[in-house]
């Protein structure tokens, strides 16, 4: 039958009866066998293109000296079977004396690569933290027992997508006098807002005529759903923290409300240093949110550490 037939190409320059005998022989790529393989794409760990057929991996080796054909060659070092591709990467045929593989394939590995590669992406163009990144895209992958029983730890998954995200992240600033871009400003889904003030932008301005603005720019961030948290906590935590403070910047102040009994972080607050001026204006700030959203900001217990400051703000402002 027609669909049974295979047409072979003798791909050597010479005719002779003696070099057909010891030529390398293809499949067309039209033909129907040719047809049965399918190519699938994949990259490396470091983002370098790659091809899958029949669960076994090519890695990008060459081109032919027009530049027309690309060489793939098995991932596995061991084994010396190549591939002809055209450079729409469509099979073209196998070449060398090697016609099989060495070795068993593994679809467990070609699992974990692309999972690996949906991970890379959504943490290039999204802000979820990696960790949730990690855990949604395993759950969502349906991996096999195998590619389960060779998965690195979950942990390690996200650990390893850090250096993908900072590639994407805005550079650090070289000092406090920077613009925050939009997708900073809103939360990782960028659906609703985050920024609650910054000193140094005219839309956030408040009123100053009871407490001026401390030297340097303090930065706020709550959402609207933390802010009733907030309002609503009769018990408060505060604390602040100097080894994770941003550039520039003294501390990273948190003020936590009790929901459920549980201590959730609702206020974080870039502040340029330890004053009391600035812990006043901190508290300043909220006051102002608390009567625009007609709210009440009155806690009965405040506990934080031995900072005089903070401590003094608190018994002035709260």
């Amino acid at each position: 039958m027609a669909s049974d037939s295979f047409i072979v190409i003798d791909d050597t320059s010479n005719s002779s009866c003696a070099s057909c005998s010891s030529s390398s022989w293809s499949l067309a790529p039209g033909s129907s066998a040719a047809a049965e393989i399918t190519i699938n794409k994949t990259t490396s760990n470091k983002r370098k293109p790659m091809l899958t057929i029949h669960d076994y991996y090519f890695q990008m080796k060459n081109y032919n000296k027009a530049k027309t054909i690309k060489f793939w060659r098995c991932a596995n070092r061991s084994c010396g079977l190549l591939l002809h591709t055209t450079l729409n990467d469509e099979f073209i045929r196998f070449s060398g004396n090697v016609t099989e593989h060495s070795h068993p394939p593994n679809p467990a590995e070609l699992e974990i690569r692309n999972l690996r590669e949906n991970m890379r992406k959504r943490a290039e163009n999204e802000l979820v933290p990696l960790q949730e990144i990690a855990e949604q895209e395993v759950r969502r992958g349906l991996l096999t027992g195998e590619a389960l029983g060779v998965l690195p730890n979950i942990l390690n998954l996200g650990h390893n997508l850090t250096r993908t995200r900072r590639q994407v992240m805005p550079p650090i600033p070289s000092s406090c006098c920077f613009t925050i871009p939009d997708e900073y400003k809103t939360d990782y889904l960028n659906l609703n807002r985050l920024l609650l003030h910054d000193s140094d932008d005219l839309q956030f301005q408040i009123d100053t005529s009871e407490y001026s603005r401390p030297d340097g720019r303090t930065i706020v961030w709550s959402s609207d759903v933390q802010l009733d948290l907030l309002f609503a906590s009769e018990k408060l935590f505060m604390d602040g923290t100097f080894a994770t403070a941003p550039p520039y910047f003294k501390q990273l102040y948190i003020i936590h409300a009790i929901h459920h009994d549980s201590c959730i972080p609702v206020v974080y607050a870039a502040l340029p240093d330890r004053k009391t001026t600035t812990y006043l204006y901190l508290f300043h700030v909220l006051f102002c949110k608390a009567k625009k959203r007609n709210k009440t900001f009155e806690p009965s217990l405040i506990m934080t550490d031995f900072e005089p400051s903070a401590t003094k703000a608190i018994s002035i402002e709260v």
